[in-house]
Order: C-alpha cells, then sequence, then structure tokens
C-alpha cells in the first residue's frame, strides 16, 4: 500500500474536510440546477417544436398565397402561351422577398415551360444547376422552335443580365407532369415530395391553374430547405449545434434532417466519345429511367428521390455519357413494368434476365451480381437447397424475377406473396413464413435500417434453377441506349465500384444518415408507437451518449402520420448549471489555496520530529544502536517516541545479542556432536573453522591484487565465514557410522571377518572328523592320514590369512590375488540350520518364502542376493542447488567378493557415495534455512570445500571460475586439518613438513589454490595453527622458499 507523508496527511484531512462540505453544498446546487434544466427543456423543445410548425406553416402559407395571388393576376404577365418582358422583375421580386423559395414557373397549356430559379434557396442548388457565384437566379424556357423543341437556360445575375446561355434539345412537356395535371381552379394544390425535373433533389411543388386560362402556375420548395430551416431554429438554442431533428413517417421513413453525412465524393471524367456516339447520344436526347420506391439498398426512393446503388451507378453512367435522363418512381415495380411496355418509360431497371423477360428488350452488361439467401430465425437448420423448404411457407416479393422460377420448379413450397422485403423479413420475424427469399445484401441492410433483429441468412446453396441469373441489368427497346450504357459500363473503374458498393452494400456498418432511408436510432421509432412516450421529454443513452429526447406528431413531411424528434445531448443542457458549480469550484480552491499553506507550516514542528524520529529509527534498522542520538520535542506525545525508541534500541540489542549466542551454540553444538559420533572425524569441525578464520583475516588484510577485493572487516563478514567453517561438514550427521568408521572391507555394523573364520574353523573341524572317520577305517594308515589332515589345515590357515589381509585394504588388489580369492571363496561347507529363523521383519520381508532342505552346502565367501539393497526412491535433486554428481544404481552392496575384491581403501562405491552424500546433506540442510541477509552466503561457503579448481570435486563439480576466496580458503583449511590432526584412530598423523608437500601437490593438480596456499605459507598461518594445535613431534621444519621457486610452481 502505497504511503504519504504526515504533512500531507494533516494537509489533506482539512483540505478533504473543507472539500467535503464544498461538494455537498455544490452537489446540491447542481442537483437542483439539473432539474431546472430538465424541467426547460421540456419547456424548451415544445417551443422548439412550435417554432419549427410555425416556421414551417409560414413558409407554406406563403407559398399557397403567391401561387394564389400571382395566378389570380397572371393575366398581366402572360400573354397567350407566353410571359410578357415584365415578368422576369415580378417573378425575381417574389423570389427575393420569399427566398425559401427555390422556384417559379409557369406550365403552358401548349406544353411549354418558363421557370425563375433562386440560386439562394440553399447551398446545393448552385452546383447542381452548374452555376459559378457571379450568377443570382436561372431562367428555364422550353418551347418549340423552327430546330424543334428546345430548352434554353439562361444565368443571370442580380440585374438579371445574361453572363451565359445555353440551348439544347428538350422532349419535356409541362402538361405531363403531377402538379399540372392535379392543379385546380380554386385551390392550391400540394404535391408530395418528388424529384423536381432540374435539380437533383426533392421537395414539394405549390400549384394553382391561372384565372381564365389553362396555364398553370407554380412555386417549389426543396426538403432540404426545410431541413435547413430545422437546423437554424436547433442552432438558435445550442451554438455548438449538437441538437439533432428528424421527421420521419410511421415505419421510420425519414424525410428531413438537419444532420448532414460526409458522403465521399466519385470524381468522374467524361468518356471520349467519338462522332458517331456523339451522334447518339444527341439522337437520344432525355431519357426516362425507372427507380422503385422500396428495393433498398439497390434501388428506392426517399420522398421521391432516387437512392441506392443502381440508381447511383446509373447517374455515374448517365455522366460519363453526357446524357440527361430524368427517373420515374411512384409505382410499384408491376406498375413500372407496365409504363415499359407501354413506352412510357425508356429504361427498365434493374432486371435479373429470365426466360420469361428475355423478350423485353435489349440488355446491358451486368451492373451488380446479386447472389440469393433465406432469412429463417436461429432455431431453424442450416439451408442447402429450396428442396429443404418443401411443404413450408416461404415469403417472396411479388413481380420479383425469382417468383414464377420458384413457384414452377419447387411446386412443394407453398410460397407466402408480400408487397416489399420489409414484409418478407417481418413475416420471417412474426413466424408467419418458414423463412424469407432476397438476396443478401438486400436481407442484411433491411434488418438494419428497419430494426429487425434475430435472423440468420443462408447464403450457401444451390442455385435455385440453371434457368436463374442473379446479375442485374438494365434492358430498353432502344439499342443505342443499352449501347451507350454497357461502353460506360465497361469504363467504370474499380475505385468507383468499390466507393458505390461500400456506400451501400456495406454490411459491416451503419449507413450514412442522409443516405439512408430510415430513421437511425431505433429508440426514436419505439417513442412514436407509445402513447406514454410520445409528447414526453425522456432521458435516453442513444449509442453511448445521453440525450434528452422529445418525439411528436407533426404535419411535416409527405405521410399520413409524420413525428418530429429532437434530440438534445445532456451535456448542453447541463452546461449552464455546470458553469455554476466550475465558479464555485474555483472560488473554494482559491480559498484552499490560503488554506494549504497554512496547515503546511502548522505542520512542520510535528513533521520535523517525526523525520528526526525516522532516522534514528532507521539506525536500529541498520543495527547501528551506538550511533543513537536522543532527541526532545515540546510535544509530550512526540518526546514519549522518543524515549520508547532509545528503550526500545536497547531491548532489540540485547535480545539479538542473545539469538545470535543462541544460534552460535546451536552450530557448534551440531559441530560438537558429529566430532563425537565417531572417532574418526574427532576434533575436524572444531579445528578447520579456527584455522579458516586465521588464514581469511589474513587474506583480508592482504592488499595484493589477487586479495584485493576480498574483505572481512566487519563482525557480520567474520560471523558469516565462521558459521560456515562450523557448519561445513553438518552433513555428516545423516552419515551411518558404520560407513564413516568402516575400517576393513568386510566391516558392517560389525566386522564379517569373524564370519569368515567360523566357517574355517567349522572347516578345520570337518578335516578332524575326515581324519579321524578315516583313521578308524585304516588304522594301519594313521601316520599317511595324519599328513594329510596336518597340509589341508596348513591350507586354511594360509588361505584365511590371505583373506584376513585382503580384508584390510592396505595393499592393492591385483588381478592374481583377486582370482585366488574367487578359488579360496569356491570351497564349500556345509550348513546344518536355517538362516531364516530369528530375522527381523524387514530381513524375512527380503528373502521371501524360498524353500531349501538341510543341511545345504555353501561356498566359503558369496555375493548373496540377501547382500544387495535396493534403492526405495529415485534419486534426484532440486535444480535451484546445483549439484552433479553420479548416484549409484544400489543403496548398498555388502556382497563378500564384493568387498573384498576392492581395489584400493575399504570402501566401494556404495560407500563412498554414503561419504560424499554428507555434503548434499549439508546443502539440503542448508538451504532449508532462513539466513539473513549478513549470513546468506552460509549456505554455499559450508558446501564447496570438496570441490577442485578443475572441476573434478563434488557435488557440484564447479571450476575455479566458481568459486570465491572464502570457499577456497575453506578448501585448504579441511585439507590440511585432516592431514595433520593426530586424534584419528585409523591413521597416523602427518609431520607439518609432509602435510605442507602434499598440499602443494594438490596445487600443482588444481585441487587447491597455489595463491591461498602462497599466502598460507608467506603468512606463517601454517605455524602459528602447528603451535597452537599440533603436538610438538609434528613441527618439524619447512622450508616454504622451495614453493616459491619457479621451477617447483
Amino acid at each position: 500500500m502505497k504511503k504519504i507523508t504526515f504533512r500531507i496527511t494533516l494537509v489533506g484531512l482539512c483540505t478533504m474536510i473543507a472539500s467535503v462540505t464544498t461538494i455537498a453544498a455544490l452537489g446540491l446546487q447542481y442537483y437542483f440546477s439539473k432539474q431546472l434544466a430538465i424541467d426547460a427543456s421540456q419547456v424548451l423543445t415544445k417551443q422548439i417544436t412550435q417554432q419549427i410548425e410555425t416556421s414551417v406553416k409560414t413558409m407554406d402559407d406563403n407559398a399557397s398565397n403567391v401561387v394564389s395571388v400571382v395566378a389570380k393576376y397572371s393575366t398581366l404577365l402572360v400573354e397567350g402561351n407566353a410571359v410578357k418582358d415584365k415578368a422576369d422583375s415580378v417573378l425575381v421580386d417574389i423570389l427575393n422577398n420569399n427566398n425559401n423559395f427555390y422556384a417559379m414557373y409557369y406550365g403552358f397549356e401548349n406544353g411549354d415551360f418558363y421557370e425563375i430559379i433562386n440560386l439562394e434557396t440553399n447551398e446545393s442548388v448552385r452546383d447542381q444547376l452548374g452555376a459559378s457565384y457571379q450568377d443570382r437566379y436561372v431562367r428555364i424556357w422550353i418551347f418549340d422552335s423552327d430546330q424543334g423543341r428546345i430548352k434554353r437556360t439562361d444565368y443571370l445575375d442580380a440585374n438579371l443580365k445574361a453572363r451565359l446561355t445555353r440551348v439544347e434539345s428538350s422532349d419535356y412537356y409541362a402538361t405531363t407532369r403531377h402538379w399540372f395535371k392535379d392543379a385546380g381552379s380554386s385551390a392550391v394544390h400540394k404535391s408530395k415530395p418528388y424529384l423536381f425535373q432540374h435539380l437533383n433533389a426533392t421537395g414539394t411543388t405549390y400549384s394553382r391553374l391561372v384565372d381564365g386560362t389553362n396555364h398553370v402556375f407554380a412555386v417549389d420548395m426543396t426538403l432540404e430547405t426545410i431541413a435547413e430551416q430545422l437546423s437554424q431554429l436547433l442552432q438558435i438554442n445550442n451554438q455548438n449545434n449538437t441538437n439533432k431533428a428528424y421527421v420521419f413517417g410511421e415505419n421510420g421513413e425519414l424525410l428531413i434532417s438537419n444532420q448532414r453525412a460526409n458522403n465521399e465524393k466519385i470524381s468522374i471524367a467524361p468518356l471520349d466519345l467519338n462522332e458517331r456516339q456523339k451522334s447518339m447520344v444527341n439522337a437520344i436526347g432525355n431519357i426516362t429511367i425507372s427507380n422503385e420506391t422500396d428495393w433498398a439498398p439497390i434501388d428506392f426512393a426517399v420522398a421521391g428521390e432516387p437512392k441506392g446503388y443502381s440508381p447511383e451507378i446509373i447517374n455515374v453512367l448517365v455522366k460519363k455519357l453526357g446524357m440527361q435522363i430524368d427517373f420515374v418512381n411512384g409505382y410499384s415495380w408491376l406498375e413500372l413494368v407496365a409504363s415499359y411496355q407501354n413506352n412510357e418509360i425508356d429504361v427498365l431497371q434493374p432486371v435479373r434476365r429470365t426466360e420469361e423477360n428475355a423478350d423485353w428488350g435489349y440488355y446491358s452488361k451486368p451492373i451488380l451480381d446479386l447472389p440469393l439467401a433465406i432469412a429463417t430465425t436461429p432455431d431453424k437448420p442450416e439451408v442447402k437447397s429450396l428442396s429443404d423448404l418443401a411443404n413450408k411457407k416461404l415469403a417472396i416479393p411479388s413481380g420479383w424475377s425469382f417468383y414464377e422460377i420458384v413457384k414452377a420448379e419447387y411446386p412443394n413450397i407453398e410460397i407466402y406473396p408480400v408487397d416489399n422485403s420489409v414484409d418478407a423479413l417481418r413475416a420471417v420475424k412474426e413466424g408467419k413464413v418458414y423463412g424469407a427469399l432476397d438476396s443478401l445484401a438486400i436481407h442484411d441492410y433491411t434488418s438494419r435500417m428497419f430494426f429487425i433483429d434475430g435472423l440468420i441468412y443462408h447464403s450457401d446453396f444451390e442455385n435455385i434453377s440453371d434457368n436463374f441469373d442473379s446479375r442485374l441489368r438494365l434492358v430498353s427497346k432502344n439499342k443505342d441506349v443499352i449501347d451507350l450504357f454497357n461502353l460506360a459500363i465497361d469504363s467504370l473503374t474499380a475505385a468507383e465500384i468499390k466507393t458505390i458498393a461500400n456506400k451501400w452494400l456495406n454490411t459491416t456498418g451503419r449507413f450514412q444518415v442522409n443516405e439512408s432511408s430510415q430513421v437511425p436510432y431505433e429508440r426514436l421509432l419505439t417513442i412514436s408507437k407509445s402513447a406514454d412516450l410520445l409528447g414526453n421529454l425522456q432521458i435516453e443513452n442513444i449509442n453511448g451518449t445521453d440525450y434528452l429526447v422529445y418525439v411528436t406528431e407533426t404535419e411535416l413531411g409527405a405521410y399520413d402520420t409524420n413525428f418530429l424528434a429532437l434530440m438534445l445531448p445532456t451535456k448542453d443542457i447541463y452546461a449552464e448549471g455546470l458553469q455554476y458549480v466550475t465558479k464555485s469550484i474555483l472560488i473554494t480552491l482559491a480559498i484552499l489555496s490560503f488554506l494549504i499553506p497554512i496547515t503546511w507550516l502548522v505542520a512542520s514542528p510535528i513533521v520535523r520530529a517525526i523525520k528526526d524520529l525516522t532516522v534514528e529509527n532507521e539506525k536500529i534498522k541498520e543495527r547501528k544502536y551506538s550511533e543513537l542520538q536522543p532527541q526532545t520535542s515540546f510535544i509530550v506525545e512526540i518526546d514519549d517516541v522518543f524515549k520508547s525508541l532509545i528503550d526500545m534500541s536497547d531491548s532489540i540489542q540485547a535480545y539479538e545479542k542473545r539469538h545470535k549466542e543462541l544460534l552460535d551454540s546451536f552450530v557448534k553444538l551440531i559441530a560438537q556432536a558429529i566430532d563425537d559420533k565417531s572417532p574418526y572425524t574427532a576434533g575436524h569441525c572444531n579445528r578447520v573453522p579456527e584455522l579458516g578464520l586465521m588464514l581469511a583475516n589474513v587474506a583480508s588484510k592482504d592488499k595484493t591484487d589477487y586479495f584485493s577485493s576480498f574483505e572481512l572487516d566487519t563482525e557480520d563478514k567474520q560471523r558469516e565465514f565462521r558459521l560456515a567453517a562450523w557448519l561445513h561438514d553438518c552433513g555428516k550427521i545423516i552419515t551411518p557410522e558404520h560407513i564413516v568408521d568402516k575400517g576393513s572391507k568386510l566391516e558392517c555394523i560389525y566386522n564379517r571377518i569373524h564370519e569368515v573364520r567360523m566357517r574355517f574353523e567349522v572347516l578345520w573341524r570337518d578335516t578332524e572328523i575326515a581324519y579321524l572317520k578315516a583313521l578308524a577305517i585304516s588304522p594301519d594308515d594313521k601316520e599317511t592320514l595324519l599328513a594329510v589332515k596336518e597340509r589341508q589345515q596348513h591350507e586354511l590357515i594360509e588361505e584365511f590369512d590371505f583373506i584376513a589381509k585382503c580384508n584390510q585394504g592396505g595393499e592393492f588388489m591385483e588381478e592374481s590375488r583377486i582370482k585366488r580369492l574367487e578359488t579360496i571363496g569356491a570351497r564349500q561347507w556345509t550348513r546344518h540350520f536355517s538362516d531364516k529363523v530369528g530375522l527381523s521383519p524387514l530381513e524375512e520381508l527380503k528373502i521371501g518364502n524360498l524353500d531349501e532342505s538341510l543341511p545345504v552346502q555353501e561356498t566359503l565367501l558369496a555375493d548373496k542376493p540377501t547382500h544387495i539393497v535396493e534403492r526405495d526412491a529415485l534419486v534426484e535433486y532440486p535444480p535451484h542447488l546445483g549439484i552433479n554428481i553420479e548416484v549409484p544404481e544400489l543403496k548398498a552392496n555388502l556382497g563378500e567378493l564384493y568387498n573384498l575384491k576392492i581395489g584400493r581403501g575399504t570402501l566401494t562405491p556404495e560407500d563412498r557415495f554414503i561419504i560424499n552424500e554428507h555434503m548434499i546433506g549439508t546443502i539440503k540442510m542448508l538451504d532449508s534455512m532462513p539466513f539473513p541477509e549478513e549470513l546468506s552466503m552460509v549456505p554455499r561457503y559450508a558446501s564447496t570445500h570438496h570441490e577442485t579448481l578443475k572441476g573434478t570435486g563434488y557435488p557440484r563439480k564447479l571450476t575455479g571460475d566458481d568459486l570465491s576466496i572464502p570457499e577456497r580458503i575453506l578448501v585448504l583449511a579441511d585439507i590440511f586439518e585432516a592431514l595433520t590432526a593426530s586424534d584419528r584412530p585409523y591413521k597416523k598423523a602427518k609431520p607439518l613438513s609432509v602435510a605442507i608437500d602434499i598440499l602443494h601437490k594438490m596445487c600443482l593438480d588444481d585441487h587447491v589454490d597455489i595463491e591461498v596456499f602462497k599466502l598460507f605459507l608467506v603468512s606463517g598461518t601454517h605455524l602459528e595453527y602447528a603451535k597452537r594445535y599440533l603436538p610438538e613431534w609434528q613441527v618439524d621444519h619447512v622450508d616454504i622458499d622451495k614453493y616459491f621457486s619457479k621451477d617447483v610452481a
């Protein structure tokens, strides 16, 4: 846990108390400010709604009034089928006073058309009509001339002077337009939103018959103008322009929004047409192309404006060709097909070519491949073929190209006709049908835009028919039209296709708001359908942002029932209250900024005393008890702490001393126990620490390069080395005594030579018995029989003497001796008593239940199975101990011949491992002890005195690079003490000169460090130790000079 200072604590507490009080007050202030903001927002949203309704109604009334007045007095402006000269200025004045009007125009009874367009209606008008910023108005006049029917477009400045005039052929007739046909003589007719003829935008037309004529006067107003009015009204109350407004129908059809999407623009370069192709374009003129209303995202319309992949591709194609087109929408697919067949539409799209429609005309190259998919609920199994839907209901939009194919080729499927793709998915969702068939892109778009969740789509199934083509095309009865479109289709770049596909067919995210046919938030549609929520302000979290949401019915829009939704970010609503809270916080912080330094100063005496206390406490931590300085303070409690600190220091010091003495006594006790355990070790564990410490102190004071980095200058370091030396053979406490004390080859718990001698006694007795038996049979052969007996007994004496000498281990066992041993051991003697009785449970378990018949012949020497001691478990050592020693397969082998054949000494490889294992015991015991930091090297120093500089030692096989100075010193001390010890019952002590000479040879063999050896001699430590611990007869003269000559070294 992170700690903090007392000063900070004191200052923090004071600050916290002041802050809690302030926060409580500010919290209450913010709470009530928030409530007031919500109440004010309820009023605000209603006011905004009323303002929007009023504004739009005002625009609506203005348009109706203007149309009514101008239509009534148009005789002043119109003469015959044309306008008078002053009509321009009059209409311009009206536009200037009603900037929301996009255009004003006359449609004459002969089909001629005259229009004045206001270029400042909104931002997009000027771009779409190709006008410059010098232009203020555009005048369009369509009439019959000597060259045929033409369309004249004049770009006018503010003074109605033409900057540019364009003349082109036209087949436009005003009398064919809906606004002309629907115009009445008494009331102004307001159309539903549709796509304007001369502008790629949707809007509403207000029209009325001119009094006394069959002409029609009309005013256009774009939906974008209404959207801008929404934005302006919302921005008045929201300077950040973060408020959102949507006008939508009862099914979520989006009509108007103040949101703008950053759609990716496509740069389109016109095709380089040859003269023949240009002539074809001019001859074709303006063509009409079908546009569906409800096949999103491929081909649909929003408030009369064509939308989707297909219309956008077509717009790219016609721009490449420089052609003029009009989209025809507002009809069902079947009605569009009928219009095409009646020659009322030039191009029908998009169409899948089938056997049934193959004769409709000329087909273009594919503009899109739309593989089919079947929508079902998740509980339905995977559909691999339409055959899987036998005897099931399948929803298919009526009139679709695959409708008749499915009906004809899959008669077992019950087709459920629907009007459009939305109704098809809803039928699946509501359980009316098993599945719905349409393209995957349409399923995905429709489900997300109409919030139809919880469906899955099976697209990996067999083609519904060999005759079915999933690719969409254009079809026209005019071959030139299709040829031109094919030319443009071939020119489409991958980037152009990708841009349009990402826009309409992207299944990874939501579509841009203004490119969608649906209100973008499902929650708004839910509120519009709830009587309890409609007309009331709600706090909603939409896409991670909190909004105040208000939805109400409105007369805006083109549907029977329309809704206006306002979304106001709560962060903006609460901004004013937060400003007050922020000011209060700043004032509070200013006050606290004065209080904090004062509190800081007040805390200084206490902090200073605590710091002094910390300094003294650090001395105790570092065990520098003698450096403690008594401190005083005028604060009683702190002064008492200082006094208690001194008392605690004395107590800790005394306690630590007792613990050190206790640990040291335990260590010495263990060493003494090991020495007392066997006379063969005698005082070894006592003398090695003394010799090691004597040499270590000399090395610590030596300033030559070799020992310059080694220092034993503190009590802790000396104690660490001393304890390591005392514990260097602590592992011997687990070494069996009979192994340590094994003075002969047959020795175990006792010397088994006595068993062998008893067997010779039996053989001696057998010769006596054999002699007596033979004598009783042949008394006359006494002399001969006696000689035989004496010869046999003499052989027995020699053979036993040979075995006894082999048992001592003093001579090397040559091959001839081993063969003689085997020959003697093969002698047989008769055992009359069972060797399976009187045994311990463990011995009985080892022998088993083998039956034997007595008497039995046995060899004089034997290696029996009972002599083998297996290991109870696999010997493994933890890796961190670093033990690297070969482990014999057997734990022990007590075989008589096996032991007597030992080449040198009295130990078998198994015995030697047990002896060496005392080092492993040392490592394991010391590794398990939690030595303090100042004694951390004790386990290492105590466990490396049997290592060599060349890596042949045990138990880790370390090399000189691994051994430190203290470890090298203990190696020498351990060997020298063993060589000179005079209290070993198994060997005679070596004189000092002999021991030194042996040490030197071990140095030359990289067993002992030569530099430590030289320091041992030159410092006189060998003499000092000898005078203290060796008897006088051992302390002879040592010529140390010879060990420093180059020839010897």
